[in-house]
This record gives structure tokens, sequence and C-alpha cells, in this order.
């Protein structure tokens, strides 16, 4: 705006002061003088504003406008003015505009001083009684103009400098609201954290006695029972079930020993209960009975596996903790509806209903400082909530304390399964030759297309080959030429609408991705399919 007026007045009056040259009279050139002198200044404030100094251009054209108004009204007095008195107000307009309101009132002063200077000058020049009579009022009419309009000008910057403070008060709030979310979650995940290491530390002993008994057993079947003639088909399903609770053991710990993004799967309740058997029991002494009532299949529920079991691991170790000198453990699952029961009892030293309602509160504990940090439940709960589920706790001193989770089922979809991954086309990036026929074996099982290499640069040459849409891609870490990761990052540059997923055993050292599922080693048929169908059915 203030480019576009000052534009117009350099042109004007550069084009009054070429018309007023060429006249002969000595008062026209005189006023050519005045109107180059007004051109120059007027294109000395654009120039600088075009150099980015807006405050010292607009302080320099306010100034300008004074002192040209000044000089009218020295010239030709404050009566002869009265019809030009509305454009005597843009300097005014323009300090408030541009300047502020400390510019405002001295604009007025000014323009004040102005008024004064042409009343003088009307006095200076009546030659009667009558014209002089006229100038108070003259004078007392416009400066009441320029006082109102200065009063509103100064009233409407006051309220824009209130409603900017509010506001920037209100954004400063806001941030300072999602500041305190962000540590709060950071505070969380560092709260998980270290309940994971806290519950490390105490399967650590039980780990390492279980892993003990399934090495026992896979010696024992794999060298005494083979030279008495047993055929190889009756020692292979013992070998292969001790080498699963082996996988179950390492996977747990790995996952336990690092900070990692949620991964919603849906599983079966009671055979994720039963293969942490190997775990919960040997956190126990010699002095209580532990009882796992375990049903069959048939309870699926979707959420974080990993969670669920530091859950229960957490419960069964504060159960532990409250029996110290012996006593009864119970584990069961029941169905009750849309929900799955988990009943944890013990006949420990049982707790007040003081402490039954901080519970759930972060950092209280009854332990020792050096044996609990009073986030084990909290983070017990939260979980509960995360999955929409319920929690109920019945204790009472020297009675125990009877726990019930209440956990929503999935939804029931028979076919789901079964067409999770059909008539896919997924393209397999595997380098061990074993596991390469393994994925093939149970993919081309549930009618999926395959496109199979064991190297990076020969799955980019057959993805932009292929005539068929590729559905999915699934990609070791260990590759040759590159790495899975990288590769699934290319891929998905290519191909953003199809499903990645990364095998390894080493995710505790590899950053969470967004698009890219993880299936860790070793896995099973059903954790496979399991990925395919939540990709499906997410998509």
């Amino acid at each position: 705006m203030l480019q576009t007026i000052l534009a117009i007045i350099g042109a004007t009056a550069l084009t009054m002061a070429v018309v007023s040259c060429t006249a002969a009279d000595v008062a026209e050139r005189r006023e050519s003088f005045i109107a180059l002198t007004i051109s120059l200044y007027a294109w000395g404030c654009f120039w600088l504003l075009r150099k980015g100094l807006f405050r010292l251009s607009a302080s320099l054209t306010v100034i300008g406008s004074l002192s040209l108004i000044g000089f009218t009204y020295l010239t030709y007095g404050l009566q002869a003015q009265s019809g030009l008195q509305m454009t005597h107000l843009m300097p005014l307009l323009f300090a408030g505009l541009l300047l502020g309101r400390t510019a405002v009132w001295w604009t007025a002063a000014a323009n004040a001083v102005a008024l004064a200077i042409g009343a003088w000058v009307d006095l200076a020049h009546a030659t009667n009684a009558a014209a002089a009579a006229e100038v108070l009022p003259n004078l007392f009419l416009s400066g009441m103009n320029f006082l109102v309009l200065a009063v509103i000008l100064d009233r409407l910057i006051l309220s824009s400098q209130r409603a900017i403070q509010r506001s920037e008060e209100l954004n400063a709030t806001c941030m300072e609201l999602e500041r305190e979310i962000d540590e709060k979650e950071r505070a969380y995940a560092r709260l998980l954290h270290a309940q994971r290491m806290e519950t490390i530390g105490r399967l650590s002993t039980g780990a390492a006695h279980d892993f003990n008994n399934i090495l026992s057993i896979i010696l024992g079947l794999a060298t005494p029972l083979g030279k008495r003639g047993i055929p190889v088909d009756a020692i292979l399903p013992g070998i292969r079930q001790a080498a699963r609770r082996g996988a179950v053991v390492t996977r747990r710990l790995l996952s336990f020993s690092r900070t990692q993004a949620k991964q919603v799967s849906r599983f079966d309740l009671a055979e994720a209960v039963e293969e942490m058997r190997s775990l919960i029991l040997p956190m126990f002494h010699d002095g209580i009975q532990v009882q796992l009532d375990i049903p069959p299949r048939g309870l699926a529920v979707e959420m974080d596996r990993d969670e669920l079991e530091l859950a229960l691991l957490n419960m069964a170790s504060n159960a532990c903790d409250a029996m110290p000198q012996g006593g009864q453990f119970t584990l069961s699952i029941e169905s009750s509806g849309t929900h799955a029961l988990v009943h944890m009892i013990d006949t420990g030293i049982g707790m007040t209903q003081d402490v039954v309602a901080r519970l759930f509160e972060p950092f209280f504990t009854t332990k020792p400082k050096d044996k609990g940090t009073g986030i084990g439940m909290a983070i017990v709960h939260r979980f509960i909530a995360d999955v929409g589920g319920d929690i109920e706790v019945d204790s009472a001193p020297g009675q125990g304390t009877r726990i019930c989770l209440h956990l929503p089922l999935a939804p029931h979809d028979p076919a789901a399964e079964a067409a999770a991954a059909e008539q896919r086309c997924i393209l397999l990036v595997v380098n061990d030759q074993e596991i390469l026929q393994l994925l093939e074996t149970t993919l081309t099982a549930h009618s999926c297309r395959l496109i199979a290499t064991r190297h990076g640069d020969e799955a980019i040459s057959r993805l932009l080959q292929s005539t068929a849409a590729i559905d999915a891609v699934i990609a070791d870490y260990d590759i040759p030429d590159t790495d899975g990761l990288m590769l699934l990052r290319q891929i998905g540059n290519m191909l953003p609408k199809a499903q990645r997923t990364l095998i390894s055993d080493r995710f505790s050292t590899l950053p969470d991705e967004h698009g890219i599922t993880r299936l860790p080693k070793p896995f099973t048929e059903q954790q496979l399919l399991d990925i395919l169908r939540m990709a499906r059915t997410s998509g």
C-alpha cells in the first residue's frame, strides 16, 4: 500500500514539475521546484522501502506530509485549507496503520501545531472583527476532527495489540501443553524400558536354568535314543518342541531388553500363556506351588503380545514377593462373553484397602528401595486401558490377592485367516535357502504367486520386469549386496501401496521404520500369516 501511494505521489509531482517548468511565469516555475522536491522526496522514500527499511520509509513519509501541510498552513492560513482537511488526515492514518500508538499522538501534536500556525496566519490577515472571530471556531472544529481520529486509532491499535498478545499467550500455552504431553510420553517410554530391564534381571536366572533344560532335552533325544535305533520321526517332534521353547525364551528376552514400538497382532491367548510357562515357573522358589490352568485354544485377542507378557510376568513377580515363606499361586484363563478373563491368585500377605487404592499410582511401592521401582503396576494399568480392557483387584491383609484381567476378544472372522494371503503376488528376497524354501512352501500353500530372489539388485530388476502388480515384499535383513531395510525403503518409493515386511533377529539395533512391519526370527507359519492378514485389514 505504501509503495503504491509513494509511486503515485512521485509520478504525479514529477508530471506537475515538468508541466510547470515550461511556463514563463516565475511563480509557476517556483511551484515547479516545489513539485520536483516532493517527487524526489517520494521516490527517496520508495527506494528506502524497497531496500527493506520499512519503518524509516514510513516515518519519513509521515514527516514529509506533515511538513508539506505545515507549509501550506503557513502560506495560505487555516480558513483557506478547510476543503482539504480530509487529505490532511492522511498522515495521521499512516502513523496509526504503519507506526503505532506513539506515532499517532506525535502526529496529532504536529497537526495541532500546523493548525495553530494556520489560525495565526488567519488572525494576521483578518481585515475586520468578524473575520477574526471566525478563526477560533474554525481552529476548534479542525482540532476536534484530528483529536477524534487520533483517539479512534489509539483504541483500535490498543485492541489489536491486546488481541495479538492473547493469541501469543494462547500459542505459548498450547506449545507448553504439547511439550508436557511429549514429556509424559517420553517418561512413560522410559518407565516401560526400566520395567523391562527390571524384569530381565528377574528372568535371567530362570532363563539360564530353562536353557540348560532345553539343551539337555535336545542332547538326550539326539544322542542316546538315536543309538538305540528309535526312528528319527519319533525323535524330531521332541527336538522341535524344545527348540521352540528356546526360541520363545530368546525372543522374550530380546523384546524386554529394548524400547520398541507397539506391534499389535492377533494371537491365541491360551497359546501365548502356555508358551510363557517356561518363563513363569522359574520365577517362584521351591516353597511356592504354581498352578497354570490353561484352556485349549480358541480365545483370540488382538494386542501387543510382548506388553501382555510383560504385564503377566510383572504380576507373577509381585505374587512371588508377597509369599516369602511359601504359598500357592494360580493363573487361570476363562471366556466370559466378549472378554477373556485372566485370573491370578496368590496366598501371600495381601494388601490393605489404602494400598489397593494406590496400586496403579506411578512410583508407589511397598517394597524396599532396592527391590521395587513402583512402576510395574502403573504400566500394567495403562496397557489394560489401551486395549480397552479392565482390571479388578481384591485383597486383604493375610488373605492373599486376587487379580482379574478383562481382555476384549478379537472379532471372529473364520474366513479372514484363510483368505489373508490368498491370491497375492509377493516378492521374496531371502538369502538363506532353507528360509526361502520355507516361505515358498507356506505362501504357495495359501495360493500366493511368488517372485523369489536372493539378491537386492536382482529383486529390483525382477520388480521392474514384472507385469503383475506386487502386493507385498518380504525381505530378510541379511542379503549379500545390501541390507533388507535399505531395500524395503527403496521399494517403498517405487511401490508406495505394497506391504513391506522385514525379517531379522537384530531388531534391538534397528530403527523403527514407518510402513515396514517386522517379523522376528524364529517365526512360525501362523505369525507370517497373521502379519499378512493384519496388513490387509489395516489397508
